[in-house]
């Protein structure tokens, strides 16, 4: 008698066991459906930004189409117009800059170095030791110009720098004092370390390097770009340069050297942006150009 009065206990614990075993699997059940969640997640993100980047580079290739066409060339000058493609199944945005249209780190004159920290948003206070800091990173000697920066002054702040050599990258901006990241990512957007050009050729300038150079109000710049992309297409030279108070802040001449920045959105809206650099001059043999940067953003 006393066994037959334990079983219902005993039945209780067996379904309670029961109970604990489904739900432990129920758990298990969630968690992995969870984790396939996720991984398709990040699978089909990979394959939407490898898809992004096929068409970045398929952008690339348009645009060096163009520029190894000497009449395309004339329809599409590489002065930073905006053009825009779509292939397969996405969109892009192509921009193409000769250097020779962008401040030169490297060489650029003081003068014109100064104009275009105050064009980008530098308070004007801080302007003159931030060209000081420019022409001391990239000069071979270790003497501090007034407000400048060598060595002393990059120690007393445990950094390293001055590089004591020509800028390789504008990426080095944010490694010269007195330039915080925001700055020296507006400067990098018009500048360039490829060339050795004291000034800008305004006919290859872009929208953005005409503003900050030459100072005048928006309205002029659209004005002397629609003028400049009217006489492309009819095969004419382009127009005198935007009015001036530094006329000496243009030259003339192309360097071979183009920046080109691509945008492309696939169809299911994924973005990816990069900019490349590449040369047409002393191109290695079967190579129509010198790669000499790829940079990839988000």
């Amino acid at each position: 008698m006393t066994r037959w009065r334990g079983y219902p206990s005993h039945r209780g614990m067996v379904l309670v066991i029961v109970l604990w075993i489904i739900t432990l699997l129920a758990v298990m059940a969630g968690s992995f459906a969870y984790s396939m969640r996720v991984e398709t997640r990040l699978a089909t993100s990979a394959v939407e930004r490898a898809q992004a980047r096929a068409l970045i580079e398929a952008g690339v290739a348009y645009a060096l189409a163009w520029r190894l066409d000497s009449q395309a060339q004339q329809q599409w000058p590489a002065n930073g117009d905006l053009h825009e493609w779509a292939f397969g199944g996405g969109r892009m945005r192509v921009r193409v800059e000769d250097a020779a249209g962008r401040i030169s780190l490297n060489n650029a004159d003081p003068r014109l170095l100064r104009q275009t920290l105050l064009g980008i948003g530098m308070a004007e206070a801080d302007v003159d030791h931030a060209v000081a800091a420019i022409e001391d990173w990239r000069d071979p000697d270790d003497q501090t110009r007034p407000g400048g920066a060598e060595s002393a002054e990059y120690s007393a702040l445990g950094q390293p720098g001055p590089r004591n050599a020509p800028f390789e990258s504008v990426d080095e901006l944010q490694q010269v004092l007195g330039f915080n990241r925001e700055i020296a990512q507006r400067l990098a957007e018009v500048a360039t370390v490829e060339t050795r050009i004291s000034g800008i050729n305004p006919a290859l300038a872009s929208f953005a390097v005409l503003r900050v150079v030459t100072g005048l109000d928006e309205s002029a710049i659209a004005d002397y770009i629609s003028a400049r992309a009217q006489a492309a297409r009819e095969g004419l030279p382009p127009p005198a340069p935007p009015s001036s108070e530094n006329p000496a802040f243009f030259s003339g001449g192309q360097s071979g050297i183009y920046h080109i920045a691509v945008a492309a959105e696939t169809g299911d809206g994924t973005t990816v942006s990069a900019e490349v650099v590449v040369s047409s001059r002393n191109t290695p043999q079967g190579q129509a150009v010198r790669w000499l940067s790829w940079r990839f953003d988000r």
